[in-house]
């Protein structure tokens, strides 16, 4: 049986992931604070959505907080993707978490502090593909190898017959 993983934060970021993460068949539920509407959803997708207050313990519950293996904090209000994730913990406290913050420095200090914490910015993990298409690269990803940050590019190769 595959884990469970919630996103938690259906904005454009939140429901990127889950359509991604359903797309490599992964079995993920959604949790939104406001409707979905049918322009918004890939309805090639079959995605269980929950409408709820993100951080309340019953919407959680209802998403499978219980038995679920991740919980991805994708919303754009750092107080409230805290407070989610205090929820989270309370209810299942060996979930792995991976949580979006802006401040780099309290993602820091709760990846050190949390065990199963993971915290990500966006702005950061752009900003060196912004840095290598502005070199003039078709940059479409990077990665951090050996203290170094590498590019991955998109790279169209033609075959011809010899």
């Amino acid at each position: 049986m595959k884990p469970l993983i919630i996103v938690c934060g259906l904005n454009r970021v939140g429901y990127k992931i889950l359509s991604l993460l359903r797309q490599q068949d992964a079995l993920v539920v959604g949790i939104s604070d406001r409707p979905i509407y049918k322009d918004q959803v890939n309805s090639d997708q079959d995605i269980k959505i929950i409408i709820g207050d993100l951080s309340s313990a019953s919407t959680l519950l209802e998403a499978g907080i219980l038995s679920a293996q991740t919980l991805v904090l994708a919303n754009s209000d750092e107080a409230k993707n805290l407070a989610i994730l205090m929820q989270a913990r309370v209810l299942n406290p060996q979930i792995h978490i991976v949580n979006r913050l802006f401040n780099s420095n309290l993602g820091d200090r709760l990846d050190r502090t949390l065990t199963d914490h993971v915290s990500m910015s966006v702005s950061a993990l752009a900003a060196p593909v912004f840095a290598f298409t502005a070199l003039g690269h078709e940059a479409i990803g990077q990665l951090r190898l050996f203290n170094q940050t590498w590019s991955i590019l998109d790279i169209l190769a033609e075959l011809k017959q010899w």
